[in-house]
């Protein structure tokens, strides 16, 4: 579909393709075409794709385009970016480039203009010697509890500006629509979920990067985060669930880490972490006596260390990791868990990625 383009420019009708870049242009016939194809694929969920104007009076949202770097044609010299047909646009950097670029989206979100860059990065070389692993539990009162007693307490920004958020939707609601005053208040509803969508973004960033700092093998539940928002989407949301293991898991990747998910339908909850026996607790109960060993204990601590066992087995099982003992810990009463790399973690990787 992109290659019909160039013949699209020889008529009259379509000489308005001439006026933006080219590459841009094969990106969005690109994209419709891989729409299309998952739309008619048997094993794909996907709907046929609909029209949509992405830029008008009344949205001012969500507009994006992406351009490639085609001949060095996009770099950042004296505080600005040159973008194809578009010229130098002075840009505000968050972070040193690492590479030569290879794509730019730039998008209009939440009233301004957004810039994502695309490079590529090398990964460390996988550590062999693995000497910690921590499982993690994600829940609705606490964002991450973690079996080495790391806990990160939900913030709720949504819950926070709910109060300001409502107010301006009773303004709006008031407002003659399509009336400037009108326009104004929805600005302010846009930029205002900005903030909040910024907020937590900025929290699962500092919660996975501390994460992935403090232990060798993270361990984290497969989550269905779908089918939790269809029971309660704005908890779900505001906690950003999704989005911590997502994050976790790239970053893990970068420093040379494993990353593991247990089974989705995998019982942790109720588990007592001393002898295993499972219990059937309600959302309400935060704490547990377990009713084998008498041991007083914290529902989401003992899902963590429940997840951390249950990761620790199936990495063993599957030949990913060894369990080995340095020799410093050979005459020592007290053994910690020290794991080695297995020589054929590449191929089941590899495997795994197919």
């Amino acid at each position: 579909m992109a290659s019909l383009l160039k013949e699209l420019k020889a008529f009259e009708e379509f000489a308005w393709i001439k006026a933006f870049d080219s590459a841009a242009a094969q990106q969005v016939a690109r994209d419709l075409e891989t729409a299309l194809k998952n739309a008619f694929s048997k094993g794909r969920l996907q709907h046929f794709p609909k029209h949509k104007v992405s830029y008008k009076q009344k949205k001012l949202h969500n507009d994006s385009f992406r351009a490639v770097n085609n001949s060095n044609c996009i770099r950042i010299e004296n505080g600005a970016i040159s973008i194809p047909k578009v010229g130098k646009v002075p840009i505000i950097l968050h972070r040193d480039l690492m590479s030569q670029i290879k794509t730019v989206t730039i998008q209009y979100r939440h009233g301004k203009w957004e810039c994502s860059i695309t490079q590529e990065v090398e990964c460390k070389t996988a550590l062999r010697v693995l000497n910690s692993i921590t499982g993690f539990d994600i829940n609705s009162k606490q964002t991450v509890v973690g079996s080495n007693g790391f806990t990160a307490d939900n913030p709720k920004f949504l819950k926070r500006s709910k109060e300001k958020l409502t107010h301006l939707q009773r303004q709006l609601a008031r407002r003659n629509k399509g009336s400037n005053r009108w326009q104004k208040t929805k600005q302010r509803i846009n930029k205002l979920h900005g903030k909040i969508s910024r907020q937590r973004l900025d929290f699962a960033h500092q919660i996975s990067r501390q994460i992935t700092n403090e232990t060798d093998i993270l361990v984290f539940e497969d989550l269905n985060i779908k089918a939790m928002q269809q029971f309660n989407g704005s908890m779900v949301a505001d906690n950003v669930m999704g989005l911590i293991t997502q994050l976790s898991r790239y970053k893990a990747e970068l420093e040379g880490k494993l990353y593991h998910e247990i089974d989705r339908f995998e019982k942790s909850t109720g588990i007592c972490s001393e002898c295993d026996q499972q219990h059937a607790l309600s959302l309400n109960e935060r704490y547990f006596t377990c009713t084998a060993c008498n041991t007083y204990q914290s529902r989401d601590l003992s899902a963590a260390k429940s997840i951390a066992k249950t990761g620790e087995l199936d990495l063993v099982a599957t030949g990913i990791v060894a369990r080995v003992m340095p020799t410093s810990q050979q005459k020592s009463i007290i053994k910690m868990k020290v794991f080695e790399l297995s020589k054929l973690v590449e191929g089941s990787e590899k495997k795994e990625a197919a």
